[in-house]
């Protein structure tokens, strides 16, 4: 009791003579977990600042990140692109990838209080965000192998998937990935977790009670993955599996690219302990974070902290000043991940008010969250990538019928994309031109795998699952000719990377120039081999 007299909250106990021993016991295990001293400090400092439940003030806006720090993947020349995808496969294939996803979230938008990755968005297959991504993992460890191991090759790394939840959301996730067979990938490449909890308080610092025997509390934030990977054993079972680099998003993305072989060969090439996507912001007033500069690194400004008049200057070109959108989509090498998560890098806690229930009602206080991106200028190399936001970036956010970031606007991009994919291999398509094309992520992770669409007639809004296609084909159709994809915007021309792509080349074929004149006719198995990982490898480039 002295210590939380001491701490400012020496209310928790006012209710102490009215419990249980059961509830007693709850109480202080609850209120032992809430790192009060921490908690204080903290409080003490923003009372200090700014005073609790005032108005902030405005702070100065960080500088800008400008074009020619982002890496644009459309302006890269194939040879460059190639040989990032080439490095990124050879990576999954060796077991050094694995994926992180944030899945803490309910569906509260969307209408229903189910985890937003077993949500019904209304894709023509009813699969759900869960099971579109765990396919897409299925479908690239396969890409893999085959890319460095030849056609045919089977998995010898599967891809481990490190699914943070929330306590709202585990049970009911555990339960839903069991009752489905894990879509296809082993029980064992899924390593669930949970992400920690923070108190709420009351305007004037004081933790707020829901009930005589319980602290209100929330989840502590997509910030709170740190903790939760030392804690949970994550990083420890990364370091023993053999996994140097981390593809990290969140699940309320309907076309991220798990994995995405040229995002993680980028990174890695480049020996980056960061790597962030990004899309250009489509409206100053977008309600999207932006990248900044922040010490000798990379910051986020969310969208609230910067003033409407610095969100809507542009540079000479036109182009937004504060441009590059923080899509919650990043790489992390696993060295960087373990300098981050040890206790001692302690992150900014954020405040957002709430309306809040607790033993007295409805009560206006503040929840504390803790952001992903807050370490992120502790990075001392940081890659920073464009992609395409029609190929790369549909989030789930908003309720049904919203015009942007709805399960309406994403199942939108995604069945247009796959669309482009089969036209790309040569089908046409019968309905509306605005109408699109499901195609299941076991035939094809990038629009790879479709030549058997050429010259076919498919009809719009249908989907094609699984090598058994549910759409309606005519074989007797004539070729219709390939779709001209709209190059994006061109960034920058990276000739720096570009050079040093070329001389790493240069290097690798004079290794082999080499090793060939000293082994000469030996190991005639072993370029077979080669030779079949070669022809698959090429056959996968031309898509990605």
């Amino acid at each position: 009791q002295r210590e939380l007299e001491k701490a400012g909250q020496g209310h928790l106990t006012s209710h102490w003579s009215s419990l249980s021993k059961e509830e007693r016991k709850k109480l202080c295990d609850q209120i032992v977990s809430l790192n009060l001293t921490e908690l204080k400090v903290y409080l003490k400092g923003k009372e200090k600042r700014s005073g609790l439940g005032q108005k902030k003030k405005q702070k100065k806006t960080p500088l800008p990140i400008n074009a020619d720090q982002i890496c644009s993947k459309a302006n890269l020349i194939s040879v460059s692109r190639d040989f990032h995808v080439q490095k990124g496969l050879y990576l999954i294939a060796e077991g050094k990838v694995a994926v992180l996803l944030l899945a803490g979230g309910q569906g509260t938008r969307l209408g229903t209080k189910l985890p937003k990755g077993c949500v019904d968005i209304k894709l023509p297959s009813k699969k759900t965000l869960f099971q579109i991504q765990a396919e897409r993992i299925l479908s690239l460890q396969k890409l893999a192998a085959e890319a460095k191991y030849g056609e045919g090759a089977q998995v010898q790394k599967p891809i481990i998937w490190y699914i943070m939840l929330s306590h709202f959301t585990r049970a009911y996730t555990e339960d839903y990935f069991e009752k489905n067979s894990y879509f296809g990938l082993q029980k064992e490449q899924i390593f669930f977790f949970t992400q920690g909890k923070l108190p709420c308080v009351s305007e004037d610092g004081k933790v707020l009670l829901e009930s005589p025997s319980k602290v209100s509390e929330a989840p502590d934030g997509n910030g709170g993955i740190y903790r939760a990977l030392r804690t949970s054993g994550c990083l420890k079972d990364m370091a023993k599996s053999g996994v140097e680099a981390i593809d990290c998003y969140s699940v309320d993305n309907l076309l991220v690219k798990a994995a995405d072989p040229f995002f993680v060969g980028y990174c890695f090439n480049f020996g980056a302990e960061l790597g962030l996507r990004t899309v250009a912001k489509v409206s100053p007033n977008e309600r999207v974070g932006v990248f900044v500069k922040k010490g000798k690194g990379v910051g986020v400004v969310e969208y609230s902290e910067i003033d409407s008049k610095s969100a809507a200057a542009v540079k000479e070109d036109g182009e937004l000043l504060y441009n590059w959108s923080n899509i919650c989509m990043q790489y992390f090498s696993r060295k960087f991940l373990e300098k981050v998560c040890k206790p001692k890098v302690e992150l900014e806690y954020h405040v957002a008010a709430k309306n809040i229930s607790t033993i007295d009602g409805l009560v206006k206080g503040l929840k504390l969250e803790k952001f992903i991106f807050d370490v992120f200028p502790l990075a001392k190399k940081t890659c920073l990538v464009e992609v395409s936001r029609s190929e790369e970036f549909a989030p789930v956010k908003n309720a049904f019928g919203e015009p942007r970031d709805s399960p309406d606007t994403a199942r939108k991009l995604l069945m247009m994309l796959h669309r482009s994919w089969a036209e790309d291999a040569g089908a046409s398509f019968k309905g509306k031109d605005d109408e699109g094309l499901e195609i299941s992520p076991l035939i094809s992770y990038g629009g790879e795998n479709l030549e058997m669409y050429e010259g076919k007639v498919v009809k719009a809004g249908t989907t094609i699952q699984d090598f058994e296609p549910h759409t309606q084909i005519l074989d007797d159709a004539q070729k219709s000719p390939l779709a001209v994809r709209q190059t994006p915007k061109t960034i920058s021309q990276d000739s720096i990377a570009f050079q040093k792509v070329l001389k790493e080349i240069d290097e690798i074929n004079l290794e082999e120039e080499q090793e060939k004149k000293e082994k000469g006719k030996k190991l005639i198995g072993v370029g077979v081999i080669a030779s079949a990982a070669l022809f698959a490898l090429g056959k996968l480039l031309k898509k990605f």
